[in-house]
């Protein structure tokens, strides 16, 4: 069933330009002075750290270097000048806050490095490295980025058992299991730089988005949204209807602020040298051999965190222009000639388990970064109105749903109790979504979203998401459309769900977890003292239209249960639609963007 689009204005396509996509020439020219310099790294490292093998020295040598390379190339080159514009933007309050998370994780993730090279093979360290899927997956889920939870579920397993099989097959000798659990650590502090810097990127985006004019006529006389901030016929809503002011297609913001590693460096380096410094100072500064690290030299240090520079540079490079699966590729073959250099020029011993185990984390990361791929959209004809992956621009919402229509949220991650609450409920249910509403179109055609909430069940105008700024509290809105071709829903459905709404409308909000988990008996939809959380009310509401069982449970589902990835048992030849996002003045390409990196970053 297509979607009715309001005449002379289709939908607009919010995603970012599609990176990866450079001519090829310049593509292989980037690949092949990457993979040299990840290689070179890697074995002059390791052979430093066999020469001094004192992991904070280094790191913090290291640090120093990459703090003057960054620096430098901040004020000489354009290279960072958008990171630079970037941080004007924000009060030094904020910019802290955004950064130190980073900063720890990052200068944990270079001392966990080096304790490992010091305590693993050379080869050992790049199998473990080809296993990140499994940080990374779980924290896609915990921070919003994940859109498919049963594939990135299939992966994280996946990625998990080649872990094990490393692990087990590379645990013997003195102080492996100390490398093993440095090495590991390393790699989760990895993923939590990247996708704390991805979020921090996000809400910058999110900042910097330009506000909604919204002016719509809905009558609120008989509804109440009860959701946070001033309610609806409130004395802001008054001056707007006696002040019209012109609606606007929303457009994505030119932010100056890029996501790229070498980015999150720059903004890095200086708090993390200054933890490793006192880490340093604390901890291996007594230990230090001096006259060891003199026969090895200074400037053997400063070449080994030029290489580290030079290889992170080279890399994020391939990472922005190349596909992915051509960077699952990339990756696979650094790893692969690294543990063959091992072998074979070091010496080194490794059991077929690990070999075994590597190739399944190439394999998973390769088939889960081919799934990310974005759709190809096709050309545009006379009989397609819209494409899957588009935005909506949200003030045609109100002209395209019909009641029964799903919308479905996605909590901006944040370190609130909200935020982790939201998190908690995505990995508890494994789902891409933490909320969910149901759409009702009045029989005076005004556009209404029954929800639950933490204060209750609420009838909110549409509007009002742009005009209380509700949709801030969100980095994911989708809609899904229910297609029951058989009655006419404005009329039948409507008349149906705005009873359901005039019954439910204010009850308080609950967490029924006996329902939940056992599936018990509840009271009647209707009852003065029922409860309802937002998945439940929806799932009621569903059951009172006759599209689910009467006898189930309405407080067995939960918000992932209506979203593409799952099927409900609805009547034969109803349908529910795929999901197509929502735009609000473009605030979500940043989202988007920080997605899209962190998938390029292991």
């Amino acid at each position: 069933v297509p979607m009715k689009v309001p005449p002379g204005g289709g939908i607009k396509d919010y995603g970012h330009s599609r990176p990866g996509y450079c001519g090829s020439t310049n593509l292989w020219i980037s690949v092949g002075i990457a993979v040299p310099c990840a290689i070179a790294y890697m074995f002059y490292n390791n052979w430093l750290l066999k020469k001094a093998p004192f992991p904070l020295l280094v790191t913090l040598l290291q640090m120093v270097v990459l703090l003057i390379c960054t620096q430098v190339a901040r004020h000489t080159t354009s290279l960072f000048s958008s990171a630079a514009n970037g941080a004007k933007d924000l009060g030094w309050g904020s910019y802290l806050l955004r950064v130190l998370f980073v900063s720890l994780s990052f200068s944990g993730y270079m001392i966990l490095s080096n304790i490992a090279m010091t305590k693993l093979e050379l080869s050992v360290i790049r199998m473990l490295s080809s296993t990140q899927l499994m940080f990374f997956g779980l924290g896609f889920v915990l921070f919003g980025f994940e859109t498919s939870t049963r594939s990135a579920a299939c992966h994280i397993i996946v990625s998990t058992f080649a872990c094990i099989f490393i692990c087990i097959a590379s645990s013997t000798g003195g102080g492996a299991a100390l490398g093993l659990a440095a090495q590991l650590g390393a790699n989760w502090l990895f993923s939590v730089m990247i996708l704390t810097a991805a979020t921090a990127f996000a809400e910058h985006r999110s900042l910097s988005a330009g506000d909604l004019n919204i002016n719509d006529a809905d009558d609120d006389s008989k509804y109440s949204g009860s959701r946070s901030s001033a309610p609806p016929n409130s004395p802001s809503d008054m001056i707007n209807q006696q002040q019209p002011q012109q609606q606007h297609i929303p457009v994505a913001p030119s932010s100056p602020l890029t996501l790229t590693l070498p980015s999150i460096i720059c903004h890095a380096a200086p708090v993390a040298t200054i933890f490793t410094l006192l880490f340093f100072l604390a901890t291996e500064s007594y230990t230090v051999t001096w006259e060891q690290v003199a026969v090895v030299g200074l400037p053997a240090f400063l070449i080994n965190g030029f290489l580290y520079f030079a290889s992170v540079l080279c890399g994020s490079v391939v990472s922005i222009a190349a596909p992915l699966p051509v960077i699952s590729l990339t990756t696979a073959g650094v790893d692969a000639i690294i543990v063959i250099g091992g072998v074979s020029i070091l010496g080194e011993k490794i059991g077929w388990g690990a070999v075994f185990g590597m190739a399944i984390g190439w394999s998973s990361s390769f088939f889960y970064r081919r799934s990310r791929e974005p759709p190809s959209i096709p050309e545009s004809n006379a009989s397609l109105r819209y494409y899957k992956g588009e935005w909506i621009p949200q003030e045609h919402i109100p002209e395209m749903v019909e009641t029964g229509d799903l919308v479905l949220f996605t909590s901006a991650p944040s370190l609130t109790g909200k935020g982790i609450g939201s998190a908690a409920v995505r990995l508890g249910t494994f789902s891409a979504y933490d909320h969910v509403g149901l759409v009702l179109k009045t029989s005076a055609g005004d556009t209404r979203l029954i929800e639950a909430l933490a204060e209750g069940v609420s009838v909110s105008a549409w509007r009002h998401f742009a005009q209380q700024g509700w949709h801030k509290d969100y980095c994911r809105i989708v809609l899904r459309r229910l297609n029951w071709p058989s009655r006419g829903r404005r009329g039948h459905l409507g008349e149906r769900l705005e009873e359901f709404a005039d019954g439910v409308n204010g009850k308080r909000y609950g967490l029924n977890l006996c329902g939940l988990v056992c599936g018990g008996a509840l009271r009647n939809w209707n009852d003065p003292e029922r409860t309802y959380f937002c998945s439940e009310i929806v799932a009621e509401g569903y059951k009172f239209l006759g599209l689910l069982p009467p006898n189930s449970c309405a407080a067995r589902y939960v918000p992932g249960d209506f979203s593409e990835s799952n099927e409900l048992a609805l009547p034969e030849g109803v349908t529910i639609g795929g999901e197509f996002k929502i735009a609000f003045s473009g605030r979500w390409e940043g989202f988007e963007q920080a997605a899209d990196f962190a998938i390029r970053s292991f």
